[in-house]
């Protein structure tokens, strides 16, 4: 069952690939490479950045961009010979087939899901998924926090431990699954077997905390660059109002409702998880959104939304709802027509995106 599932999930993403490759206009490595894709190359060939630098009129620096993927990145193109945008568009894609394949597991396990196509399916076809090639964390953190997820489902802490402290070293959200198995450690009791999870968890985001203060000085210095994209810690619910309040009735535009509407349906899928007893889902879906938001920046929100594991595992729980075949294959079939009008968009760079 798992080696078909293996290769369903194989033979789809290849076909998506195939078709980004066709709508792209250059090399499809460059036409991923948008936005935070600048970054992460900066790591992977120059390293961390010594001291801040100006960008337009502000200061900044790469310490924001966690170190997993350009490491992982790096030692591809370093073992392949790769160029290292191709290389993190594999380590990507890779890392997205993992996600397809672990998700299928996990809900085989937590919802009796006997048959994973409609799971495969989704992910294929979800509007979003070119995130999952580009030059970004998105893969990677979502087969981590699945990984995570799996072990726990499986009654494996330690594991889930192991694969946390990689995801805490994949961003700063994944500090919400560690938080979420440090209360678990405790609620078993206070003995090294249910502690030793809890503090291998955090390991990741703990390293390069101690990297940073070698390399910078500052072990917060991936917080405080912040401010050289115009954020800070703010209300969540303050950043919302704020968003909406941006609306010019004059001049109107989606914008605001469309960073604010995925914010809402991050929210409703976390209620939704919650409400069907998927506790570990909706925290790391409804915090991640807060942490998010908590920034004091909207824009990245949608992104944070919709390549949110949970958030996806919540997709798919509704899709599934849907009594009529027919119906359902409809909807897939309309987010794919999404997807290709969205990549387009990613391709030209736009912001929307970012």
């Amino acid at each position: 069952m798992v080696w078909r599932v293996a290769g369903i999930a194989a033979a789809l993403i290849a076909v998506r690939l195939l078709i980004y490759a066709v709508l792209a206009r250059v090399h499809l490595d460059e036409a991923l490479c948008q936005w935070d894709c600048g970054w992460y190359l900066s790591i992977v060939r120059q390293g961390y950045d010594p001291a801040p630098h100006l960008v337009g009129n502000l200061w900044q620096a790469n310490w924001a961009f966690f170190p997993l993927f350009p490491l992982l990145v790096r030692g591809t193109a370093w073992l392949s010979g790769l160029e290292p945008r191709l290389a993190g568009m594999a380590v990507s894609t890779l890392a997205c087939f993992v996600f397809a394949v672990l998700g299928a597991r996990y809900r085989q396990i937590t919802r009796n899901e006997a048959m994973p196509w409609l799971w495969l399916l989704l992910i294929v076809a979800w509007p979003f998924g070119f995130y999952f090639h580009a030059v970004y964390t998105e893969a990677l953190y979502a087969a981590l926090a699945t990984a995570a997820l799996l072990a726990l489902a499986e009654g494996r802490p330690l594991a889930a431990g192991v694969a946390t402290a990689f995801l805490t070293a994949t961003r700063p959200t994944g500090i919400l699954l560690a938080a979420w198995i440090g209360f678990g450690g405790l609620r078993r009791g206070r003995t090294l077997h249910a502690l030793l999870p809890a503090a291998i968890a955090p390991l990741g985001l703990l390293a390069y905390m101690a990297f940073l203060y070698v390399h910078v000085g500052d072990p917060l210095a991936f917080q405080h660059i912040q401010a050289g994209w115009q954020r800070a810690a703010s209300n969540p619910l303050a950043v919302l109002a704020d968003t909406l309040a941006t609306f010019d009735p004059a001049q109107p535009r989606l914008g605001p409702f469309y960073l604010v509407g995925w914010a809402m349906l991050g929210l409703a899928a976390a209620v939704w998880l919650a409400v069907t007893r998927r506790f570990a889902e909706a925290w790391l879906c409804g915090m991640t959104l807060m942490m998010a938001l908590g920034s004091g920046s909207i824009a990245s929100v949608p992104r944070f939304v919709v390549t949110n594991p949970a958030f996806l595992f919540a997709a798919a729980d509704l899709l599934g709802r849907v009594r009529w075949r027919w119906l359902r294959g409809a909807i897939l079939a309309g987010l794919a027509v999404m997807q290709v009008a969205l990549v387009l968009q990613w391709f030209r760079g736009a912001s929307f995106l970012q």
